[in-house]
Parts: structure tokens; C-alpha cells; sequence
């Protein structure tokens, strides 16, 4: 669960819990599908932060039309918004570690303990033989 600031109030967002009817309700309100609307997000589009805005106050109880948010009528403050924005992917990143889960320093993917050898990915040599 993380805290974003929206106009100096805090809210509770889990960006982990993503509900179906969520996600339906985002692509009826912007017109555009869902998983277009998380790729314009991670890129830092600030149409799909408006609709970040939205779900957010929506899922706190708060029905403020999409609409507003996009034509300015309701103000969002970006500078308080952005900034817990960037705590909670620097918190985010931090809990991850330096190179992430299932990965080596060398960012090369690794098996988790407990795989079964039949499961482990093969390399082929340069005879064309498998070697596990």
C-alpha cells in the first residue's frame, strides 16, 4: 500500500491491486484499452496521469468525472503528486534490490531453487549437443 498526495491530502493506493471492473470502468472513461493506458502511464503521459488521479480518488470514494481532471475544472497539484510518486518507485525499487528477483548481478535470469532439472533452460554448444 502506498500514500500519493493529491493536493496535500494522502491517499491509500495498492498499484498492485488491479480489478477487472477497475480497469473496465478506466477504458470506458478514457476510451482507450487498458494496457494501452498503463504503457502511456510508465511513459509519463499526463493524460494517463489524469486517469491515474481519477482511479485513485475513485477507489477512495470519490466520484470526480474523469472530464474535470482532463479540461483543468478540478486542479491537480502535479509537484506533490509527482514527488510521492517518485518515493513510492525509489521505495519500490529499493525492496527489489540492486538487480531485481531472478536475476544475477550480470542481469542474466536464474533458476529458482527447487525447479526441477527437466524444467531448467538448456544451452546448446557449438556442436549442437544440449548441455544442461
Amino acid at each position: 500500500m502506498a500514500k500519493v498526495n493529491l493536493n496535500g491530502e494522502l491517499f491509500d493506493f495498492d498499484f498492485d491491486h488491479k480489478p477487472m471492473s477497475e480497469a473496465l470502468a478506466l477504458e470506458k472513461a478514457t476510451g482507450k484499452r487498458y494496457a494501452d493506458w498503463e504503457t502511456e502511464l510508465a511513459a509519463g503521459s499526463m493524460e494517463a496521469m489524469c486517469g491515474l488521479v481519477w482511479l485513485i480518488w475513485r477507489r477512495n470514494g470519490r466520484e470526480v468525472p474523469l472530464e474535470g481532471i482532463l479540461s483543468g475544472e478540478t486542479e491537480v497539484d502535479l509537484t506533490p503528486l509527482l514527488e510521492s510518486l517518485r518515493v513510492i518507485g525509489e521505495e519500490a525499487q529499493a525492496a527489489a534490490g540492486p538487480t531485481g528477483p531472478g536475476t544475477t548481478p550480470d542481469h542474466t535470469p536464474t533458476t529458482r531453487a527447487g525447479t526441477s532439472p527437466s524444467s531448467r533452460p538448456t544451452t546448446t554448444s557449438a556442436r549442437g549437443r544440449s548441455a544442461s
